[in-house]
C-alpha cells in the first residue's frame, strides 16, 4: 500500500533575514521559502516558485518610515525610488501566486501614499503575552499591515517600555535590530492564518 503523503503548504517571507515571523510556519512543517538579499538572495531575480500558501513581505523601510522623514528631501527621490522597487516586487508575488492570504508589512510612514490605507495597524505590546519573553515585547513600534488576511486577536499586556526603537544605541546592525518581528505578533498572526 502506497503512503499517502502530503505536500507541505508553501510560505513564501520575503525581505526576511530573521526568521521570526516564518518561525512559527517553519516549526509547524510548512516549506517556508525565506528570501533576503542579506541572505544572498535577490526577490527581484526570484522565479515564480510554484503554488504558495502565503506570503509575508516585509520591504526595508528605511526610504519609507515616518521616523526617517527628516532626511527625505536631502536624500531626494533615488532612494524612495529603491523602497517602491522593492514593494512593488512584493505585490508582484502576490499578484503572481494569488496565495490564500497575504501580508506586507511597513511602520507608519509615507507608503500609504502609494499603496493607499493599511488594513490593520499594531503596538508589539498588543501582542506580548504570547512572546519568547513577555516583557521584552512590551513596548510600542506602530506597525502597519496591508493585504488580505485574518486579523490576529490580541494578547495584550501593558507598555511598559515606551518606544524602544529609541533605545537602540548608533551601530552598523541598528536598522536591522529595530526591524525585527516581535514573536508575539508572529505567533498570533500565525495561529490566525494558518
Amino acid at each position: 500500500m502506497k503512503e499517502n503523503k502530503t505536500i507541505p503548504r508553501t510560505i513564501l517571507s520575503l525581505c526576511d533575514y530573521s526568521g521570526i515571523w516564518s518561525k512559527p510556519y517553519r516549526d509547524d512543517g510548512y516549506n517556508v521559502i525565506q528570501v533576503d538579499i542579506d541572505l544572498g538572495q535577490d526577490m527581484r531575480l526570484l522565479e515564480h516558485p510554484g503554488p504558495v500558501h502565503g506570503i509575508i513581505a516585509q520591504p526595508p523601510c528605511t526610504h519609507l518610515a515616518a521616523s526617517g522623514a527628516r532626511w527625505w528631501k536631502q536624500k531626494g527621490e533615488e532612494p524612495l525610488i529603491e523602497g517602491l522597487t522593492l514593494v512593488d516586487t512584493c505585490l508582484r508575488f502576490v499578484a503572481m501566486c494569488q496565495p490564500d492570504w497575504w501580508v506586507l508589512e511597513n511602520p507608519v510612514g509615507r507608503l500609504r501614499k502609494y499603496i493607499g490605507e493599511p488594513v490593520y495597524r499594531f503596538q508589539p505590546h498588543e501582542y506580548a503575552a504570547l512572546a519568547d519573553d513577555p516583557k521584552s515585547e512590551q513596548y510600542t513600534k506602530k506597525t502597519c499591515l496591508w493585504g488580505s488576511f485574518k486579523i490576529p486577536p490580541l494578547a495584550y499586556k501593558p507598555n511598559t517600555i515606551g518606544s524602544k526603537m529609541l533605545q537602540f544605541p548608533q551601530s552598523k546592525d541598528r536598522a536591522r535590530k529595530r526591524s525585527m518581528t516581535p514573536t508575539g505578533f508572529a505567533k498570533a498572526f500565525y495561529l490566525a492564518n494558518p
